[in-house]
């Protein structure tokens, strides 16, 4: 199934078009931080909508499918920015479509793809430079690269 979701969001990689302005809105309200909205900006395009997208497959299966704890739903925001800034580590290179795929198919195995493989630990080491809060950064550890969190594990292809 993971094979099949990589190959259909490879597909998409090919059409994706400038986020709306309603998204555009739905970011910036999402993020309590300059420095994250930034950030965020910093994406390609492409990925930036893929963003987007993880976010609104995370709100339908956190609200539609009940299936949070009450201690969770109190993290809820954390989990939506961690939804728009979970790919932030692409943003130091670019990473061309047949590149991300012969990386994750392991055909490439140069430094660049390194890189792109270990985007979350990028993206944390980025942020901590920048005036993020402590909460943010650690929820980012704990959520993103110590264990996947279960709902982006669902949500993100």
């Amino acid at each position: 199934m993971k094979t099949y979701l990589k190959i259909k969001r490879a597909i998409r990689y090919i059409f994706y078009k400038h986020i709306s302005v309603d998204d555009q809105l739905k970011v910036k309200q999402q993020f309590n931080n300059d420095d994250l909205t930034r950030l965020f900006w910093q994406l390609s395009m492409q990925d930036r909508h893929h963003s987007i997208e993880v976010l609104e497959r995370t709100i339908i299966k956190t609200i539609d499918d009940e299936i949070l704890t009450l201690k969770e739903l109190e993290s809820l925001n954390n989990l939506y920015t961690l939804c728009l800034l979970h790919d932030i580590g692409k943003s130091v290179s670019n990473f061309s479509w047949i590149f991300r795929i012969f990386s994750e198919l392991k055909i490439i195995k140069n430094k660049k793809s390194k890189m792109y493989l270990n985007h979350e630990i990028i993206g944390l080491e980025y942020m901590k430079k920048l005036s993020i809060d402590d909460s943010t950064l650690k929820y980012y550890q704990k959520e993103l690269i110590d264990n996947k969190h279960f709902v982006l594990d669902k949500t993100d292809y």
